[in-house]
């Protein structure tokens, strides 16, 4: 528990410091601040010591988004997604003896903020980014059953992707853009034995529509 508590310290700071760093060139800059939406499918499943093989299994991901465009090449975009994560995993006979195939559901509030990067090649925009994530568990089930115990409340993670982006510019309607990730968990979320040591990892993919303001 005291390893669960170091890391969450550290995750805290790193998202304080990464805020930090954007805000003195966001005020600096003469930025513009979109809103937008985005939704579509996850497919996650655990790794770790404790896992003997696994299967994604797809769940629903969606929310919103503030993109900070501090120039043509570069912009911050804090988000706030809802994520139903399921999975399907077969635990090792040695360390979760009592457990083989099982079914998790998770829904999780996440926090990414990301870092992105812009090709000069409007109207079609391609993007790479980076960042970190704080997700908080809200409700864990396995086979059915409530299993808010066995996991912890908050998870981090770190997120890198990519997306397409098409200029519009009808109306308040600035941008259309398909969107792939890959999240990578770096906290074990197991806080009894049977999952102590697993982490979650994520592939996603959505849809977003980007509005001036």
């Amino acid at each position: 528990m005291q390893t669960v508590t170091s890391k969450l310290t550290a995750s805290i700071a790193t998202l304080a410091l990464l805020v930090g760093l954007a805000l003195p060139m966001l005020s600096q800059a003469q930025s513009s601040i979109d809103l937008g939406v985005r939704g579509g499918v996850t497919q996650a499943t655990f790794y770790g010591d404790d896992v003997a093989s696994n299967d994604f299994r797809p769940g629903f991901t969606g929310g919103v988004f503030l993109n900070y465009q501090v120039n043509d090449a570069f912009s911050v975009q804090p988000e706030v997604l809802y994520s139903r994560r399921g999975a399907k995993n077969h635990f090792s006979e040695t360390t979760s003896p009592d457990l083989e195939d099982v079914r998790v559901r998770q829904d999780v509030i996440e926090i990414p903020v990301l870092l992105k990067l812009s090709a000069p090649t409007a109207p079609v925009t391609p993007r790479l980014y980076v960042g970190p994530a704080l997700g908080f568990i809200t409700n864990s089930e396995v086979d059915g059953a409530d299993a808010d115990d066995s996991f912890t409340d908050v998870d981090f993670s770190g997120v890198v992707g990519g997306e397409i982006a098409y200029a519009l510019n009808k109306g308040p309607l600035g941008e259309i853009a398909l969107d792939g990730r890959y999240n990578l968990g770096f906290t074990s979320l197991g806080d009894v034995g049977n999952f102590e040591d697993v982490s979650t990892s994520a592939f996603t993919g959505t849809l977003s529509l980007r509005f001036n303001l």
